[in-house]
């Protein structure tokens, strides 16, 4: 087994990161240089985060059968808010690249972003003490294993 991932607190790190990305995006608006920059910035930070989560967390609580029934759960639970974010993304994205005049409607899509990714990782919050429990389990598997030999 390799080293475990025990930096939960990266994970807020690169939240805040995207959230100040989007509190950019939203301020200066996406008509503007530096709201349309920000807004990139944000979607950089929001893959890196979702596929650094979905390596550290999901992957390791899914493969243990004490929690997988629980991260089977919030997955669903998630599944709904994941479809709505990706259709948010992409109605903003395509706008942006098609220099859509409908600013503002981009502009409420960035809002509903916001909240929509707010909520999910409210809902994903919840995994963190779960993942700190499932360390110390397997820490104390291993220790009682090499105690053992």
């Amino acid at each position: 087994m390799g080293a475990m991932f025990q930096d939960v607190g990266v994970f807020d790190h690169h939240e805040q990161s995207l959230f100040r990305s989007l509190e950019t995006a939203q301020c200066d608006g996406l008509a503007s240089a530096t709201g349309h920059a920000a807004f990139s910035e944000a979607m950089t930070a929001l893959d890196r985060l979702v596929d650094e989560r979905e390596e550290h967390l999901y992957s390791p609580l899914a493969a243990d059968p004490l929690t997988r029934d629980y991260i089977s759960r919030l997955d669903g639970q998630i599944h709904g808010l994941s479809s709505r974010i990706d259709i948010l993304r992409t109605h903003i994205e395509l706008g942006l690249m098609a220099d859509s005049d409908n600013r503002d409607a981009l502009d409420a899509s960035l809002h509903n972003l916001v909240r929509q990714l707010r909520t999910r990782f409210r809902r994903e919050a919840a995994l963190i003490p779960v993942y700190a429990g499932w360390l110390d389990r397997t820490a104390n598997s291993a220790t009682a294993a090499i105690a053992a030999r």
